[in-house]
């Protein structure tokens, strides 16, 4: 990193393939359930993730740290005046990965974004595993008559509120419309039976989970030349492979990290769809890899030539911030990617 935090992201090669049989053997070792961790050996020794590591090699933009660092300070204080349970690193990553994929200069609508961000990860942790909480913030969402019950729907409220300055309400309302979906698709998802042996079409409630549409839209505030009110046609048109990118990104770049969790890894679209098709788990992984380049190319060819830099810089950001993220432990199994969160 130079004198005007610009954070430098250059990294190494991918390892050969001596190293990466080394690593594996650490990383796997905190994979608890030894089918899983075959599953996880599988997927490393096709070299899939190798080659994923490799389209980012040249991927070097600009971070502005010392935004990301002061809104991270004042959110962690913000979230202690509502009573809400953040933990300081999930601040520290998320605000360093809004940085990474949406740079913002003005620092107001920074911080409300960063806010949103944030949050919306921590609640989506928590509902995961709460049902009753997720069933609380919906009611205090969408029934305006109902008193917020609990902190975290009252957080809600107010992260809306400030981020309202910096959009109109049509959009506004269509971007609460976003979350409220995903908080949906947290309520069906815990339906799911843990052997996938239910009939719940997990690919539909996958579209409402993940806040996908809530994450990629808000892109929009990054550049005037990808304004939702404005340029309403290319967000209609992509909004659906925006949502297959993002689910299957993090499904095929989260999927070492669930392994270790081992909760997570069970619930998992790629885990799922393995067990209910009855086929290899790396065919599974490579059917979603596959989807979430063909949506990268489909969006990027839906974009105009002013909207295509901005769109390549979310999507390659994203990918590589889970590389480089502590938080989903890359550096277990390649030490050469070094960690930016630190």
């Amino acid at each position: 990193m130079n004198s005007t935090a610009r954070l430098m992201l250059r990294q190494h090669r991918p390892p050969g393939i001596d190293t990466l049989h080394y690593t594996a053997r650490r990383g796997l070792a905190s994979v608890s359930d030894p089918r899983h961790r075959a599953m996880v050996t599988s997927v490393l020794s096709s070299g899939l993730v190798d080659r994923m590591i490799a389209l980012n090699e040249t991927f070097d933009p600009p971070v502005d740290l010392t935004q990301a660092r002061a809104d991270a300070g004042v959110l962690n204080s913000e979230f202690a005046a509502f009573g809400v349970a953040v933990p300081d690193a999930t601040t520290a990553h998320v605000t360093l990965m809004r940085a990474l994929m949406v740079p913002i200069a003005d620092d107001a609508l920074a911080l409300a974004v960063d806010r949103i961000w944030v949050f919306t990860t921590r609640i989506d942790d928590v509902c995961c595993r709460d049902l009753a909480e997720a069933e609380a913030v919906l009611r205090g969402g969408m029934l305006p008559e109902v008193p917020a019950s609990s902190p975290n729907a009252r957080y809600i409220r107010h992260m809306f509120n400030e981020i309202a300055r910096f959009c109109d309400p049509t959009f506004l309302a269509v971007f609460k419309t976003f979350f409220y979906n995903a908080m949906t698709g947290v309520v069906m998802e815990a339906e799911f039976a843990p052997e996938a042996s239910d009939k719940i079409d997990s690919d539909f409630v996958r579209v409402f989970n993940g806040f996908s549409q809530f994450w990629f839209v808000s892109l929009q505030f990054t550049d005037p030349c990808l304004n939702a009110h404005r340029d309403r046609a290319f967000w209609s048109a992509a909004l659906s492979s925006c949502v297959t990118f993002l689910n299957d990104a993090n499904d095929v770049l989260s999927f070492y990290k669930e392994a270790v969790d081992g909760e997570d890894f069970i619930a998992s679209r790629i885990y799922r769809r393995s067990v209910s098709e009855n086929i290899p788990y790396l065919a599974a992984y490579r059917r979603c890899l596959d989807s979430g380049l063909a949506a990268y190319h489909r969006i990027l060819d839906l974009a105009t030539d002013e909207q295509r830099p901005h769109l390549d810089r979310y999507m390659r950001g994203f990918t590589y911030w889970h590389f480089h993220c502590r938080r989903y432990r890359w550096h277990d199994i390649y030490p050469g990617l070094t960690p930016i969160d630190i």
